[in-house]
């Protein structure tokens, strides 16, 4: 019975893979198409390799959830609605809210098709990835055809920390896959309207509705930045385009400040002590505390003066946006990982200081202004938080790859015109 569900199972997500290759392929921009199956393979090559004990420890408890299920399948509901689980003599208990056991329940579904196995397992979520920043770099460069095709693809599909950390069974290969499908589908609903009929509008909506959740149960400290850049993004474009906001870049950030204010304090009203001010303050402090003590005897960040309150936190918050982008330092430590994260870190900064001197020598590109800020903001926001709590280099790494991309998207987008306008200026 098990075979049987996991070969039906197996051959209607091949099927339907071929089907979405096929269709992908032909929308496609032609500069793109060559790059489908390469970075597929890439994504899927990279979630095989080991990606440490955090996805043992899920894979783990994901099986003890399928088996738990076997043992007793009538109380399935309530055992994927619950919050302790049992493998032999060893229970887990967690917070019924927790994002650790959310993707062990994700990973007890999957296990339906992959029969336990972490590498099967390791595609489907590799695979979600893709799809996600696939359709991202497609939608991207449809809608603004003057940035280089290639910007999208290196940044979302190519990157070396986007890719390590976008696949296999890691909660960032989630995140990433469901934030960059959300952001592809805001950015054309604002762009193309309301096109199709009304079952594609409601379909539309649903899916959009999905994704937020599903990107707000992953880590919402992560999720909700990134919803309130794009409320505001959309309170701002449809603002300028009845009329009511003039143009321009400053009216554009003042109206986007105005919207992530606002967006805050409607999340802050509605949801209460999870999101309010105290409680964040006192996360971020208890993540700062227990980065400290994981990071012993490593290169860590560190702040002598910070406090848990919110001055403190606050006057800390450049500094620590500015460690969340250049940590660790090349040369900080001879372990090969520190090393290839202090090489990725240096050409980063490269990138990000060739942007600023272009935006200096007024080449900025030809995005809307009201994008990049949205952006902007969003990549300030979460390198804020990240760097405040979270000291250690490796974890903060892997963190930082859900805003990375957006960085070097947005440090590579000028287009043909700009670089010859750049040429000549020399």
């Amino acid at each position: 019975m098990k075979l049987l569900i996991a070969l039906l199972l197996n051959a209607l997500l091949l099927a339907g893979l071929a089907v979405w290759l096929r269709a992908e392929y032909r929308r496609a921009a032609p500069g793109l198409r060559r790059w489908l199956l390469l970075a597929l393979a890439l994504r899927l090559a990279a979630g095989l390799l080991p990606h440490g004990p955090d996805s043992r420890y899920m894979s783990f408890w994901g099986e003890a959830l399928t088996a738990q299920f076997w043992a007793r399948p009538g109380a399935g509901w309530a055992l994927w609605q619950g919050h302790q689980l049992h493998a032999g003599a060893q229970v887990l208990d967690m917070y019924q809210w927790s994002n650790t056991l959310f993707i062990i329940k994700i990973l007890g579904l999957l296990n339906f098709a992959s029969l336990g196995s972490a590498a099967l397992n390791a595609c489907y979520l590799s695979f979600f990835s893709f799809v996600g920043c696939w359709v991202l770099v497609r939608t991207l460069a449809r809608l603004f055809p003057a940035p280089p095709v290639g910007a999208g693809v290196v940044a979302f599909l190519l990157w070396p920390s986007v890719v390590w950390w976008g696949s296999g069974v890691t909660k960032e290969a989630l995140l990433l896959g469901s934030g960059a499908a959300l952001t592809a589908l805001v950015l054309s609903k604002l762009h193309d309207g309301l096109l199709g009929d009304w079952r594609a509008r409601l379909g539309g909506w649903l899916l959009l509705g999905l994704l937020m959740w599903l990107h707000v149960r992953l880590r919402y400290f992560f999720a909700l930045p990134l919803l309130g850049c794009l409320l505001a993004l959309a309170s701002s474009t449809l603002a300028t385009r009845r009329g009511w906001l003039p143009a321009g870049w400053r009216w554009q950030l003042l109206a986007l400040a105005a919207g992530l204010a606002g967006a805050g304090l409607l999340v802050v009203a509605v949801g209460g002590e999870p999101v309010s001010q105290a409680f964040v303050i006192s996360q971020l402090w208890q993540n700062y505390l227990h980065g400290l003590v994981t990071s012993v005897g490593r290169p860590h960040l560190a702040y002598s003066t910070l406090l848990p309150t919110l001055g403190s936190m606050a006057e800390h918050f450049p500094v620590a946006a500015f460690q969340a982008l250049v940590r660790p330092w090349l040369g900080e430590s001879a372990a090969p990982l520190y090393v290839v994260a202090g090489l990725e870190n240096l050409l980063l900064l490269g990138l990000l200081l060739r942007a600023a001197w272009r935006v200096a020598c007024g080449l900025p590109g030809r995005l809307p202004a009201g994008l990049v800020l949205a952006l902007l903001l969003y990549c300030l926001v979460l390198a804020g938080l990240i760097g405040l709590s979270t000291p250690n280099l490796g974890t903060l790494h892997r963190y930082r790859a859900l805003m990375l991309p957006w960085l070097l998207w947005l440090s590579l987008q000028g287009g043909k015109e700009e670089m010859t306008r750049e040429m000549k200026s020399k």
